[in-house]
């Protein structure tokens, strides 16, 4: 096991290496191709830097970055719930399944940013909007994966648990979910990005602050160093989030597996 284990943190340490050396061949070929074309097309990294310091230094970024943070977390929470808890009963109750699924069928298979104009007619242009269009794209995943990771927990496990007369909350809550929180976990990862990505379009409709509706001024303004700015606010933004749900979810394994257990879980490695 502790060969295992040292062998899946190299892989990591050997990935996260990658990584770096593939974001600094990303911004050469920025750089490169940036040289060969106008700066309305496309600016050098060096003065998006510079404005990206000075927009962010001079504190004019906070109020776009503070409703774009609000509307993904508050999205995020609205959509998780109702992922979760719908993906529970579907799991547990066939005729809940049975009626939850087609209305889910029936939400995923329509465009949710074709809902927007009519959902700032409906709520205006404040902040409901893009909350509800962030919760309706990150509901998906979470129900599914809750779902999944409910519906194929051990045979072996659950027999060991009808054997010993266990109510079917006991299962549930002892045997079916800790089954099931990699899977949750990996829809909950998923979720986020999704619910990020479901606010900023959103801001394109009918807002005046948030990282989206910034991205809309800048094009309107031919600034497109702003509009790299809050390209790379967004992209920092993402990996912020996917690095707190990694430290949540380290924090949820080790709790439920150990130490060496949670590492190799969340390496990849099966225990």
């Amino acid at each position: 096991m502790k060969r295992l284990l040292k062998a899946a943190r190299s892989e990591a340490w050997i990935g996260r290496v990658l990584v770096l050396l593939s974001a600094v061949v990303l911004i050469v070929v920025w750089h490169l191709w940036a040289r060969t074309n106008s700066p309305l097309v496309l600016p050098e990294p060096g003065p998006v830097l510079s404005r990206l310091i000075d927009y962010v230094g001079s504190g004019r970024a906070n109020p776009h970055i503070w409703i774009t943070v609000q509307e993904i977390v508050l999205g995020f929470a609205l959509g998780g719930v109702a992922g979760i808890g719908l993906g529970t009963l579907a799991s547990e109750f066939g005729i809940a399944r049975r009626v939850i699924m087609p209305y889910v069928i029936i939400t995923q298979a329509l465009p949710k940013f074709a809902l927007a104009p009519i959902l700032v007619i409906w709520f205006g242009f404040g902040m409901t909007p893009k909350v509800i269009i962030a919760a309706l794209i990150a509901f998906f995943p979470l129900l599914e994966n809750t779902y999944l990771g409910l519906t194929t927990a051990p045979a072996e496990m659950l027999e060991l648990f009808r054997a010993l007369r266990a109510s079917r909350w006991t299962t549930l809550t002892k045997c079916k979910a800790l089954h099931a929180v990699p899977a949750v976990f990996s829809g909950l990862r998923v979720a986020l990005m999704l619910a990020l990505v479901g606010a900023v379009v959103a801001e394109y409709v009918g807002a005046n602050k948030g990282l989206g509706a910034l991205i809309i001024v800048s094009q309107g303004t031919l600034d497109t160093e702003l509009m790299f700015v809050a390209f790379v606010q967004l992209t920092v933004l993402g990996l912020l989030l996917d690095k707190l749900h990694g430290l949540v979810y380290r924090l949820v394994m080790r709790r439920l597996y150990g130490s060496i257990g949670a590492e190799m879980r969340a390496a990849g490695v099966s225990v």
